[in-house]
């Protein structure tokens, strides 16, 4: 790839980063301003029930305090109070700490069950107020910080946590283990300059992104592990921080484009999920499309999620082409970045099919989440010219890799048809099931696919041999994706 081209996709990379379109509402504070008053709201409700159970009640304004508006009491009033929905900053705002909406959540959990007919025991194990205020504390109580303001916990931290723990099992399932190292104080400054570095250049591509990011981020629950991969997530269960596990071979390369990319990438996944949950109108939970991603079935607003976050990721990277002066990892980030978008030609129209299927309520109270496919196509569209600049050695396998993600498409929606269920896909035309159920016909993409019920159905892992012919160390980052 010659140079000039290169500094030519990164310009028309960072044109559509400033395109994001959910940058508008999420800079005008609107999802945060909502979240606070549909939580508040809430809260108030679930602490209210709590202070009508004799045995418990003492412990509801012991949680109450935590929100200003709600203690003292104001729970009981919750109709009265100001609904002006401006959030503060995310490091002060009660309604986005990590700790305090995780123990909240959980009390309203425990409170359905006994509502549903449980032993109101049950709610000795939510009604825990002293284990809620050392979560909120250690989450005041950053062990290092960066520039941009966001603080770094151990992931320890979480893992120590009551009711914060089982993110990290669903994030990092062998955690702990020989694996993840013990952090030490030089570990965490390198940590910390690291992702230093990382917000800066992403600053650099994508100054607006990286403001938001700041902006809804106020934790980072760091920690390192030995093996290449790393690990990113985030979850609308935690707001206001993400999980990052960074391995030791990424410190050692300060591969900094990589890491800017994949905490926009989070903050993505963040922004949306505020956006989305804060609403009054609520996307459909009902799992009805196949992700190319999972190869499995996912609901309407995990494909929006993969439809915005991704092509976030992609837009950073290539904005970053032109920064790698090495042309062996030049070349495996190309590699990579076309591997992870080919996955969105069929995801694309499945989002843009969801959200046609959508109520006009819905799509006014959440009307940004309707550009969500056209800024995905021009992303792609990147992609391409990216795919035309690769050597026609590799360009081959970069094709027969697209054609693999439609028939791998094709067979996972054949398997769940076989196994009574009704995908969504409008690329899938026809089905047909044989007179033994053991076999499905169907037309995909314009082409005619028989498929056989397998008996082993692999989701995620599954990618084949494609990496190893382009010559790319691609997979273990697409495994986190």
């Amino acid at each position: 790839m010659f140079a000039a081209h290169l500094d030519h996709l990164a310009d028309e990379a960072r044109a559509v980063l400033a395109c994001n379109p959910l940058l508008a509402a999420s800079s005008a504070g609107l999802p945060a301003g909502r979240n606070r008053l549909k939580r508040r709201a809430r809260y108030a409700g679930t602490l209210s029930a709590i202070a009508d159970i004799k045995a418990v009640a003492p412990r509801a304004d012991a949680f109450a305090r935590h929100f200003p508006e709600l203690a003292d009491g104001g729970y009981r009033h919750a109709e009265r109070l100001p609904g002006d929905g401006k959030a503060g900053p995310v490091g002060l705002d009660p309604y986005r700490s990590s700790a305090l909406c995780t123990w909240m959540d959980g009390l309203e959990r425990g409170l359905g069950w006994v509502k549903s007919g449980a032993n109101a025991e049950i709610l000795e194990y939510y009604l825990q107020p002293d284990l809620m205020d050392a979560d909120f504390i250690a989450e005041r109580q950053p062990v290092r910080g960066l520039a941009c303001g966001i603080g770094l916990l151990r992931i320890e931290t979480l893992a120590a946590s009551r009711m914060m723990q089982p993110r990290v099992a669903q994030c990092l399932p062998d955690f702990p283990s020989a694996e993840y190292p013990t952090v030490s104080e030089s570990d965490l400054d390198a940590i910390a300059e690291h992702l230093d570095a990382a917000v800066s250049l992403a600053f650099a591509v994508d100054p607006a992104g990286t403001q938001l990011l700041a902006a809804n981020l106020h934790s980072l629950h760091v920690g390192l592990r030995h093996d290449p991969l790393c690990s990113f997530s985030s979850s609308n269960e935690l707001p206001g921080s993400a999980i990052v596990i960074l391995s030791k071979e990424r410190l050692r390369d300060g591969d900094h484009a990589a890491t800017a990319a994949q905490l926009l990438h989070e903050a993505g996944h963040v922004l949306l999920g505020l956006y989305t949950t804060s609403a009054a109108a609520s996307l459909p939970c009902d799992f009805t499309y196949v992700s190319p991603y999972k190869n499995d079935l996912q609901t309407l607003e995990s494909i929006l999620h993969m439809a915005y976050t991704i092509p976030w990721e992609c837009a950073v990277r290539m904005a970053c082409l032109s920064l790698r002066e090495d042309p062996e990892r030049r070349a495996r980030e190309a590699a990579f970045v076309i591997a992870y978008a080919s996955r969105q030609l069929p995801l694309i129209d499945i989002a843009r099919s969801g959200l046609d299927r959508l109520g006009g309520d819905v799509l006014s109270d959440l009307p940004d989440i309707a550009a969500i496919p056209s800024w995905n196509a021009r992303v792609l569209a990147l992609v391409d010219r990216l795919l035309e600049s690769e050597t026609p050695e590799r360009r081959p396998a970069h094709v027969a890799e697209r054609q693999r993600v439609i028939e791998r498409q094709a067979w996972d929606l054949g398997q769940m048809v076989l196994r009574g269920r009704d995908p969504i896909d409008p690329r899938l035309q026809s089905r047909e099931i044989d007179e033994t159920g053991e076999s499905v016909t169907l037309w995909y993409d314009g082409t005619r696919h028989v498929i056989a019920k397998a008996e082993y159905r692999p989701t995620s892992k599954d990618y084949g041999r494609y990496v190893e012919l382009i010559g790319s160390n691609a997979s273990m980052a697409m495994e986190v994706a």
